[in-house]
């Protein structure tokens, strides 16, 4: 993936939702858009949970608009239309950082439009196929991938209790109290994440939480010393599960001979005298 590329699609997502091309003036037609689909190959991709929060729209190669989901745009044209139509995200679940997501194939379709009337589209995507899911876990397995730090209070865990878990039958726990204030947990595997080039680095999660808790990355020299950098704290969600896109590539270029562990944590607060609880589900690490 090319880094201009790359910089094209994050570049652009600050923008809020616009229209940017007119082929003509006059009665518009009308396109209507609920969500995107998302399908996937369970095995080797995960969940299609997804959050798609924006369709951009390209019309003869430019950009029309920028629009969240659901929407109904006018189009200043009539008669056969090609559009081609990419899903959006909001970068790190902030409103001001709308991007195309780059591991979604864009969708293209094309209708025949009448001026002042309403025409419905329906995309669906997949993910790209030159993209790597470098690690994945849904938790549906007794032994899975993430494990406790010897600096934790209280030891992470599955869960199976249907209220903790976002779909199948399990997935991971973690909790603190006054007694155990602490927990962290980080990956059994170090990747050695491809950096450079603009590749881009995302982790894939659902979540919930009743309160904040930070996503971070170890980094490992090559001569073996690691260094944790906590890099995203997520609020507490209000009793919902929620799915997060988490940019990590600018924690990731440059840097030689790096290997990557992600680790999650979060620490009781004080004067608090209830438990908190973070429950995650359905990580995938792509780039």
């Amino acid at each position: 993936m090319k880094k201009d590329f790359i910089l094209f699609l994050l570049g652009l997502g600050l923008f809020s939702s616009c229209s940017m091309y007119q082929k003509d003036s006059g009665v518009p037609a009308y396109v209507y858009i609920e969500d995107f689909s998302l399908t996937t190959n369970y095995p080797e991709e995960g969940t299609d949970s997804k959050n798609i929060r924006d369709v951009w729209v390209f019309v003869d190669g430019n950009v029309q608009g920028v629009y969240p989901l659901p929407c109904r745009f006018p189009i200043l044209h009539e008669g056969n239309i090609t559009f081609k139509l990419s899903a959006g995200i909001l970068v790190n679940g902030i409103s001001a950082t709308r991007a195309i997501y780059p591991f979604f194939a864009q969708y293209d379709t094309s209708l025949s439009l009448e001026r002042g009337r309403t025409d419905t589209l329906r995309p669906r995507v997949v993910y790209n196929e030159l993209i790597n899911f470098g690690w994945m876990e849904d938790f549906e397995s007794q032994g899975f991938s993430l494990r406790t730090t010897a600096v934790s209070d209280t030891p992470v865990a599955r869960t199976t209790n249907p209220l903790e878990v976002f779909e199948g039958v399990s997935a991971l726990a973690m909790r603190v109290d006054g007694r155990a204030p602490f927990v962290r947990c980080e990956t059994n595997q170090a990747f050695s994440i491809p950096g450079g080039g603009g590749r881009a680095v995302f982790l894939e999660l659902n979540y919930k939480n009743n309160q904040i808790f930070d996503v971070g990355l170890q980094f490992i020299e090559p001569d073996g010393q690691a260094i944790n950098q906590p890099i995203y704290t997520l609020a507490p969600t209000n009793g919902e599960w929620r799915k997060q896109y988490m940019n990590f590539t600018p924690y990731i270029q440059g840097r030689a001979g790096v290997k990557y562990r992600v680790f999650f944590e979060a620490r009781h607060a004080l004067g608090s005298t209830g438990s908190g609880e973070i429950f995650i589900d359905n990580l995938k690490l792509i780039w």
